[in-house]
């Protein structure tokens, strides 16, 4: 009897272990076949192996583990593309399954994500709403013509307070003279109104401190987003600092919006600024009762326009300077193109002779291709099951594209490391994401709408600055010897500001 009790209980067990290796054999082969990635640390994964730059070491990482790989972040898997054929295939082919946004903790604490165009989900009814505002009435051609007064106006603004840095003999910080520029033209454009002070290089102003503060603790890398379990605690004081900033601005922009529809309400008459427009559409809304466009909703879409707007222009502007500054012969080339179309000396370059000044054009997309703003992009995140090549990309799965690597790739760019603008002369590549080997502005459904833009503006001011002044590097510093090293965080910054001084120009 002992032993026909063991035999019965001997075959359950081993029908048991049977059934379960057959449910885990089973699991095994529905499980989406990933990308493969290094194995990393336990919780940690690879954040340790991220370090202080990582669109440097994901890019080293994808050397072992090729162009698409699964890379774990504490709890988080993260699926990263580094080269161009599977950034075609993620940003364009499959545009509508990676058109969602992961949502940093920095982002949540505004409350205001799930109707940001930034942060939405491109396939919500609301961002469609947004993103078709923004083409057919904020960033068309004709609305962007109809504001080259204004430009005139700050690029004048501008040259008169490099003249007087020049007339003194001081120091310029560019990165604080081209965002109070931008900043005030953005804040012209959005509701005819300066939000800096323009009386010092830099300007000052409380919007401007806000917005610069924001953008520095929200593209801080926040342990928080990969080990959710650390959120309550708020180890790195971000959400802490950060809550009262959101507050303050929304409080400012609430009340210029505020204003606004008093003067409406009173008859006054139209600006044909962007809040004019908004507030159009918002009226329209309430009239037909479908409120998808409130007076919250534009000032969500304000906050977007300033954050993004001022620092993708004027990150740009500081590494084109730092460049052509870095290499003389490349910036004489430039002012002696300038010179040959005949602007005289004291005048300023005006938006219809940029397209004659074809070696401008090149210089700026060398600057884009080697400091590209946001080297991984802003995150995607699968809307849905997505299979790229053998691998199936499951949803919700955070995605990176890490074009600072795939735009320094000597596979796809001779001497890919050194700044020659002569690459992109005769080039039929631009920056609207044709060609997937240079994503400056990324591409598809989620390019960034303000591109045309931004790239009017870093051509004028950039043509403008190189026209007015010769200039030089402080201190007897060589051009060799000006610092390059980009900074920490996920926007490509300059870690040393840089800092020239503004000098008489010249006779060609």
């Amino acid at each position: 009897m002992d032993i026909i009790n063991t035999f019965l209980l001997c075959s359950i067990l081993i029908l048991c272990l049977h059934f379960l290796n057959t449910i885990l054999i089973l699991n095994k082969k529905n499980r989406p076949r990933l990308p493969p990635g290094p194995t990393g640390l336990p919780i940690l994964g690879s954040l340790l192996a991220i370090g202080n730059r990582p669109h440097e070491s994901l890019a080293k990482l994808a050397q072992a583990h090729g162009p698409l790989m699964t890379v774990r972040f504490g709890t988080k898997k993260i699926v990263v593309a580094t080269s161009a054929d599977v950034a075609k295939e993620i940003l364009r082919t499959n545009d509508r399954a990676f058109v969602g946004r992961p949502r940093p903790e920095a982002v949540t604490v505004g409350k205001f994500h799930d109707t940001s165009l930034v942060w939405a989900s491109g396939l919500s009814p609301h961002w469609k709403k947004l993103r078709r505002v923004c083409n057919t009435e904020l960033f068309t051609t004709q609305r962007l013509d109809s504001l080259v007064d204004l430009r005139h106006r700050m690029m004048s603004k501008m040259i008169k307070l490099a003249e007087r840095a020049r007339t003194a003999r001081e120091a310029l910080h560019v990165e604080s003279l081209v965002f109070g520029t931008v900043l005030n033209f953005l804040s012209n454009t959005v509701f005819s109104g300066d939000m800096v002070d323009m009386g010092s290089s830099g300007g000052t102003g409380e919007l401007r401190e806000l917005i610069a503060r924001l953008v520095e603790l929200g593209m801080k890398p926040n342990a928080a987003d990969y080990l959710p379990w650390l959120r309550p605690f708020d180890v790195q004081g971000i959400r802490r600092e950060i809550t009262p900033l959101y507050g303050r601005v929304h409080e400012l922009l609430w009340d210029v919006i505020g204003r606004r529809v008093g003067e409406r309400a009173g008859g006054h008459a139209r600006r044909g600024d962007f809040l004019d427009v908004l507030l159009h559409y918002a009226d329209a809304e309430e009239n037909g009762s479908s409120q998808e466009l409130t007076h919250e909703n534009i000032m969500v879409l304000f906050m977007d326009l300033f954050v993004a707007g001022t620092h993708t222009t004027t990150i740009t502007m500081e590494w084109a300077m730092a460049e052509l500054l870095r290499h003389p012969p490349v910036l004489a080339k430039l002012k002696r193109e300038i010179f040959d179309i005949n602007i005289p000396p004291g005048k300023l370059v005006e938006e219809q002779d940029i397209p004659r000044i074809l070696y401008l054009d090149a210089v700026i997309k060398e600057t884009l291709r080697l400091h590209p703003v946001i080297p991984l992009l802003v995150p995607h995140l699968t809307e849905e099951r997505a299979n790229i090549g053998p691998y199936t990309i499951p949803e919700d799965t955070e995605v990176l594209v890490n074009v600072w690597s795939i735009q320094r790739d000597p596979v796809y760019w001779a001497d890919s490391t050194s700044f020659r603008p002569e690459r992109f002369v005769g080039s039929d590549v631009d920056i609207r994401g044709r060609d997937c080997r240079f994503l400056p502005f990324g591409t598809g459904r989620r390019i960034c709408p303000g591109l045309g833009l931004a790239v009017r503006m870093v051509s004028l001011m950039l043509a403008n600055l190189v026209h007015g002044f010769d200039w030089e590097l402080p201190d007897g510093m060589r051009p060799e010897d000006l610092d390059m090293t980009d900074g920490f965080g996920l926007l490509l910054r300059k870690m040393k500001p840089l800092v020239a001084i503004p000098v008489s120009a010249s006779s060609q």
